[in-house]
């Protein structure tokens, strides 16, 4: 009985759809996760689908604001016998608020880039005055 040539190609065809069938339903079940994420951006892109609703990352100004007020009192009246890691750490607490606050009302700052010492006090300071002038109250009003 003789095999002809096309009855081979079908019977090739055949056997690769059968070996290729398993592992088309393995890999899309394996990668069903950034399929599903994939359509729904493209979903996104065409307008069908609405887009995310856009959460703010840094907490609101007024919150930033009392953040300070707490976090520089704490500092101004730290008492005698606090250990170095704690003052430390109150600072480190601080400048984290003032950097988000500078991030928040768009204000210019390199606090977070300056290694402890004079000039990391002196832009400190100028930051806080920065704040004040961008309409952030958090200091006390002298008297």
């Amino acid at each position: 009985m003789g095999v002809s040539g096309s009855s081979l190609v079908v019977g090739l065809v055949e056997l690769a759809v059968a070996a290729a069938l398993p592992c088309g339903v393995i890999w899309l079940v394996l990668h069903v996760d950034g399929i599903g994420e994939r359509l729904l951006l493209f979903g996104r892109r065409c307008r069908v689908l609405p887009r995310p609703p856009v959460c703010p990352a840094d907490p609101p100004v007024q919150r930033l604001a009392a953040d300070l007020r707490r976090l520089a009192a704490a500092v101004d009246q730290v008492p005698r016998g606090t250990t170095y890691a704690r003052r430390k750490g109150l600072l480190a607490a601080y400048d984290d608020v003032l950097v988000t606050a500078c991030r928040a009302l768009e204000v210019p700052q390199s606090l977070s880039t300056l290694p402890y010492g004079m000039d990391r006090e002196l832009e400190r300071m100028r930051v806080e005055a920065s704040l004040e002038s961008a309409g952030l109250r958090f200091r006390p009003v002298a008297r």
